[in-house]
């Protein structure tokens, strides 16, 4: 479900693109930006270990955090490029131990159209996501695994240098192997991020 959520949003752009190149852009994206996001997060944990049973069902929670980047824009074509950084919590438990994912950083590349006011865009990169891996009367381990980034929303100018945003992203958190307390484990997840914002242009 998360895959065709991030493929539909980040096909908006070429499906707007019709249209956009027949308005006239009437606010400049050039530029830097720094902005907060809210939102939230689902998980769909996995663990192939099976002398140690993991966290294998699904969880949400919220997020937040903050983003920074630049924009390019060449008529009605905007690029771009974006790093932000979320906390989270999301967890998955099992009566051997738990998996929590903490936070997440994220840089990704972005283009899209401007129809009117309003900029849609898909967006590609990677995120780090921070995984904790626990084990009953072992210990814990963290470690941060890199994984595909895909989606694309939509912002629209709210004032002079304020922008409003709205985003969903597939993120992918690879299987990875943890030692803890002597024991291999290993585990991953796919997540669906949904998410709300506000940009400062300068």
């Amino acid at each position: 479900m998360f895959r065709r959520l991030a493929f539909a949003c980040i096909l908006l752009p070429f499906f707007a693109a019709g249209g956009a190149l027949a308005q006239s852009t009437s606010q400049d994206w050039n530029g830097p930006y720094v902005g907060l996001h809210l939102g939230g997060a689902y998980a769909g944990f996995t663990n192939r270990v099976p002398t140690m049973p993991g966290p294998t069902q699904d969880a949400g929670t919220f997020l937040g955090g903050v983003q920074l980047g630049y924009n390019w824009q060449q008529g009605n074509t905007v690029f771009g490029a974006e790093v932000d950084y979320s906390l989270m919590e999301l967890r998955g438990s099992s009566p051997g131990g738990s998996f929590e994912e903490n936070s997440m950083g994220s840089l990704r590349f972005r283009a899209g159209q401007v129809l009117g006011e309003t900029l849609f865009f898909g967006s590609l990169g990677v995120a780090w996501t921070e995984k904790k891996t626990s084990l009953t009367g072992l210990g814990s381990t963290t470690d941060y695994e890199p994984g595909l980034m895909i989606g694309g929303g939509a912002e629209r100018w709210l004032g002079e240098n304020l922008t409003g945003r709205i985003e969903a992203y597939y993120v992918d958190v690879p299987k990875s192997r943890q030692n803890v307390g002597g024991v291999t484990t290993s585990g991953g997840s796919q997540n669906g991020v949904f998410r709300a914002g506000l940009n400062l242009h300068f």
